[in-house]
């Protein structure tokens, strides 16, 4: 009853103090939102020099993940998985249109990368090697 007693009594500064932490929330939400929004950007377009055009679901699971291991803990408090999938989507659909207008971007998504390079050449390796008898 004491907690009680101090709240009814004080309910005035508790909730200006419960109005302030909830705007405290907020700005920071929104500002770890574009920081957020530029290191999805650069995990969409990774994603999509890995692993190239057809493997929409698997590039997501990728991003998805590149991502949980890269925010802090707080910020997995303030974001849910609903607004990483939308920011995720907002920012493919920004690559997008970075990558069509962009030939740089357009030219480093389509070399291919030193991992590929590398299942190439074992691959041709494994088809080049003689079978035992």
């Amino acid at each position: 009853m004491n907690v009680l007693t101090f709240l009814a009594k004080n309910w005035d500064s508790v909730l200006v103090i419960v109005a302030f932490l909830a705007v405290v929330v907020v700005l920071i939400k929104r500002g770890e939102t574009k920081i957020l929004k530029q290191i999805l950007f650069n995990l969409v377009t990774q994603a999509e020099k890995q692993f190239g055009s057809g493997t929409g679901s698997l590039k997501y699971a990728a991003v998805a993940d590149w991502i949980y291991q890269r925010i802090p803990a707080v910020l997995k408090l303030l974001f849910t998985s609903s607004d990483i999938e939308k920011m995720i989507e907002a920012a493919l659909e920004e690559a997008k249109k970075a990558w069509g207008a962009n030939e740089n971007l357009k030219g480093y998504i389509d070399t291919p990368s030193v991992e590929s390079l590398l299942v190439g050449i074992e691959e041709q390796a494994v088809q080049t090697e003689p079978a035992e008898n």
